[in-house]
């Protein structure tokens, strides 16, 4: 159980790196053109922190719940 929670952290790792390198910089880019006509939306950090919460505390939670039945299936 615990090596899946790891596994999951490891994807989660990379999923916010994936994020914060590829599409984080487009979206803020955007915003930041959309505040000059005050049509800007949700701010980009804001789902950033949404992306942190999920890679970094939900996958590895789902990866060790998750662990009796990578074991039952791969073991």
């Amino acid at each position: 159980m615990i090596l899946s929670a790891f596994i999951f952290l490891v994807i989660g790792f990379v999923e916010l790196m994936i994020v914060q390198t590829m599409i984080y910089p487009s979206l803020r880019w955007r915003y930041e053109k959309a505040k000059v006509t005050a049509s800007q939306g949700m701010d980009p950090l804001r789902i950033m922190t949404f992306v942190k919460i999920q890679s970094l505390l939900l996958m590895p939670v789902v990866g060790y719940f998750m662990g009796n039945f990578f074991k039952k299936l791969f073991w």
